[in-house]
C-alpha cells in the first residue's frame, strides 16, 4: 500500500507556517522567541521530508530478496594478488573499495581498500591479498534470500557499502547501496510519472 501523499505536505507546511511565524516575532521585536520558533519549523520540515523517504524506501524495499539487487559473477581475487597488482589491475579499473578473496578452496574472505591504505607503498610487491584478506561475517556477506532491509542495515551499521551475498556457503554475487539506490531512483520515477 502506497504511502500517503501529503504525509510530507502536512508536516512541511506546518513547519514553514512556525518559520514564518518566527519571522514576523524576530521583526516584531521578540528576537529569541521568533530564532526558535523558526529553529523548530525548520526541523519539523526537515524531520517530514526525512520520515517520508524512509517510508518510501521500506515500502520499496522490504521483502524483495537480497539476490534481485546483487551483481552476479563479481570480481573475485586470489589470494596470491599482490597489494600492487590489486591497486593496479582491480582498483583503479573498477573502482570497488572491497573485493571478495577466492580460490579452489571452499574458503571466502574479502578485502578492504582501508587494509590496503595501512601498508606502505613500497611494500606492495611484497604482500599478498591473502596477507591482509580479513575472513567472513555477518558484518561483510548476506544470504541471497535475505530481506533487502536487512542488508541495508547491515551496511548503515558496519559503514561498508558492498556486501558478499552466498548461497549454501557459495559465492553467487555482490550487493552494493549503489545498486539499490539506482533501483529506488527509478522506482520512483516510474510511479510518480504513471500516477
Amino acid at each position: 500500500m502506497p504511502p500517503n501523499q501529503n504525509s510530507p505536505d502536512i508536516g512541511a507546511g506546518f513547519g514553514i507556517v512556525l518559520i514564518i511565524l518566527g519571522a514576523i516575532d524576530f521583526i516584531s521585536g521578540n528576537f529569541i522567541g521568533g530564532v526558535w520558533l523558526a529553529l523548530i519549523g525548520f526541523f519539523l520540515r526537515g524531520i517530514s521530508q526525512s520520515s517520508y523517504q524512509q517510508v518510501l524506501v521500506r515500502n520499496a524495499l522490504q521483502g524483495e530478496p537480497v539476490r534481485r539487487f546483487m551483481r552476479e559473477n563479481p570480481v573475485t581475487l586470489k589470494p596470491s594478488t599482490t597489494v600492487r597488482d590489486l591497486v593496479e589491475d582491480y582498483v583503479y579499473k573498477y573502482h570497488h573499495k572491497f573485493y571478495p578473496v577466492k580460490d579452489e578452496s571452499p574458503e571466502l574472505s574479502c578485502i578492504t581498500l582501508d587494509k590496503v591504505k595501512a601498508i606502505p607503498k613500497e611494500n606492495w610487491d611484497r604482500q599478498t591479498v591473502g596477507d591482509l584478506a580479513e575472513s567472513c561475517s555477518d558484518q561483510n556477506m548476506v544470504a541471497a534470500d535475505t530481506d533487502a532491509i536487512d542488508a541495508l542495515k547491515t551496511m548503515r551499521k558496519t559503514g561498508k557499502s558492498r556486501l558478499m551475498v552466498v548461497d549454501n556457503g557459495n559465492l553467487v554475487g555482490v550487493i552494493a547501496l549503489k545498486d539499490m539506490l539506482e533501483y529506488l531512483s527509478l522506482k520512483t520515477e516510474l510511479e510518480e510519472e504513471s500516477s
